[in-house]
């Protein structure tokens, strides 16, 4: 029997050390305060490029002669290449650093997002569109499923238990603003425009901001090599700890699978939220305001998602055990998603259903306070791989049911 002070039975078996990171070689306030802002910018950008074609939807189907089967199938098509890359993802970061990962995928689906008006029109048929778009979002969804697992990593890494529930709700509210920036200066783009010209936007800013996250990663690294080399963090014993995931161990735990399953339900709901709420109000309520739905309730999912990192981490400066804290936070969030997505359905309220969307939403980003931090909590060492079997996991669920 394990004693109540005791580290959680997938701990124990995956980690040898409940700290195996050396304090010298983690961010200190400053590093940490910086990077949580550019790992907050980059998923931000991230977020933007992805829910492009969502917001577009309608405009394509009516250019290219789409119907919702088609949209459907486009719109899924993410889902087919976004598990593919986690376990290779989530393994390189580990070893090699979150960072450098991050920031080579982002120039990769940078150039994705920019091509992306031109290809669909070297085809004359409508099959042919259908068949060059769904192609672009499987390779969208293929250099972005790296993100989620290398950003897990990265933090495990440099930042310390206390701190991981605030910075990692602080970096993942980044997903509500980006799909804000989306809507909001893609609805006026359109409006005074085309559709082309929100992927050439985000797409020419992805390659911008990578460009500049990398130089920042490039100075953190030359800092962490000379530290090394002084003897000030790490050891070549540390180094030799780095084992490879159990694999086997790990789809036995029933904690790994309580969190896989959790976070599907979280995931599931919100991508259905995020490739859907476009078209149900322009379909349902035509006369709306695409600056209102497409803003307001990612504008409202930020401060959710900062404040419920704050109450995750208060919880434990209480003594409130860190596991009882994240099993809090995201029964918070299931309650609220389910009250407001089933409510959403029996109103034939335009107002109703904003607010309801809104509330779930809202309700969605208190989950960033539960399962993502609960991965480093786990397997410290392995955080990004754990995670990264969380998300292959949901993406073949998604993959095959999400376009439906």
């Amino acid at each position: 029997m394990i004693s109540p002070k005791s580290p959680p039975p997938l701990k124990i078996i995956l980690d040898s050390k409940s700290d195996p990171y050396s304090k010298s070689s983690q961010w200190n306030d400053s590093e940490r305060r910086l990077w949580t802002v550019l790992l907050f910018v980059m998923t931000s950008v991230l977020f933007s490029a992805r829910t492009i074609v969502p917001l577009v939807a309608v405009n394509l189907s009516k250019e290219f002669g789409w119907d919702k089967t088609d949209t459907g199938l486009v719109l899924g098509s993410f889902f087919w290449g976004y598990p593919i890359a986690q376990i290779p993802g989530g393994m390189m970061s580990d070893r090699i650093g979150g960072d450098y990962v991050i920031i080579r995928a982002a120039f990769i689906w940078g150039v994705v997002t920019l091509v992306t008006p031109l290809v669909p029109y070297l085809f004359t048929t409508k099959a042919g569109t259908i068949m060059s778009m769904t192609v672009l979002r499987f390779l969208m969804g293929l250099t972005q499923g790296v993100h989620y697992p290398s950003l897990t990593s990265l933090l495990s890494q440099k930042v310390t238990a206390d701190k991981r529930a605030y910075v990692m709700s602080c970096v993942f509210a980044a997903s509500s603003l980006g799909t804000l920036l989306t809507g909001a200066i893609g609805s006026i783009i359109m409006d005074h425009s085309n559709w082309h010209y929100v992927f050439y936007f985000f797409g020419t800013i992805s390659i911008v901001i990578a460009t500049i996250i990398q130089s920042f990663s490039r100075k953190q690294r030359r800092k962490t090599f000379f530290s090394f080399q002084n003897g000030r963090a790490g050891t070549r014993k540390d180094d030799e700890e780095k084992k490879s995931l159990p694999v086997l161990k790990l789809l036995t735990k029933k904690p790994f699978w309580a969190m896989a399953i959790s976070h599907l339900c979280v995931i599931f709901s919100y991508f259905i939220i995020i490739n859907w709420m476009p078209t149900f109000f322009k379909e349902v309520y035509p006369e709306s305001k695409g600056w209102v739905y497409n803003v307001l309730p990612w504008l409202a999912a930020i401060p959710a998602s900062i404040a419920g990192g704050c109450l995750g981490d208060s919880l434990i400066a209480h003594k409130v055990p860190v596991g009882i804290s994240r099993k809090i936070m995201h029964t918070l969030s299931m309650f609220g998603m389910a009250f407001s997505l089933l409510s959403v359905g029996l109103t034939d309220s335009y107002h109703s259903s904003l607010v309801l969307l809104v509330i779930a939403v809202m309700s969605q980003s208190l989950s960033n306070s539960s399962i993502p931090p609960n991965a480093q909590d786990i397997a410290p060492k392995h955080a990004g791989s754990v995670f990264e079997f969380i998300h292959v996991w949901n993406g073949i669920i998604l993959g095959v049911y999400g376009s439906n």
